[in-house]
């Protein structure tokens, strides 16, 4: 289930992803659709993992969820991000500098909470059975 479930987060996520870039024209936050990817894909797959599974399911797996959530976080993630330069007037390079670093490390440790998340699910569910 672990890899079925990733693969359907990951597919979903490449989908959501290219289509909000060009529907957008923005690539996120973080000015890469790579990062964009990887933050909707991790909370795609943690979170459409614990929400009770609904809707159609493929091979066994509930993917509405996923999408459900993939979606979400994607338009959370795209109305967020700048449309244009992501200079801010007002702020000197060095305070923009390290801004960019501290939203860097957020986002890996929102990445490692994510993944941790997602496998405690599957833990959980072994204990349990």
């Amino acid at each position: 289930m672990f890899i079925a479930d990733l693969l359907v987060a990951a597919l979903s996520t490449l989908i959501i992803v290219w289509i909000v870039s060009i529907a957008f024209g923005t690539k996120g936050p973080w000015g890469s659709l790579l990062w964009l990817f990887m933050v909707v894909c991790l909370f795609a797959w943690a979170c459409g993992i614990w929400i009770m599974p609904f809707g159609p399911h493929w091979l066994g797996i509930p993917w509405f969820p996923i999408i459900f959530m993939g979606f979400l976080i994607a338009m959370l993630l795209v109305a967020s991000s700048p449309r244009t330069s992501r200079k801010r007037l007002g702020l000197k390079e060095q305070e923009f500098v390290d801004a960019n670093a501290a939203i860097d490390v957020f986002v890996w440790i929102l990445m490692v909470c994510l993944l941790i998340f997602g496998i405690a699910h599957y833990v959980l569910d072994l204990k349990l059975h």
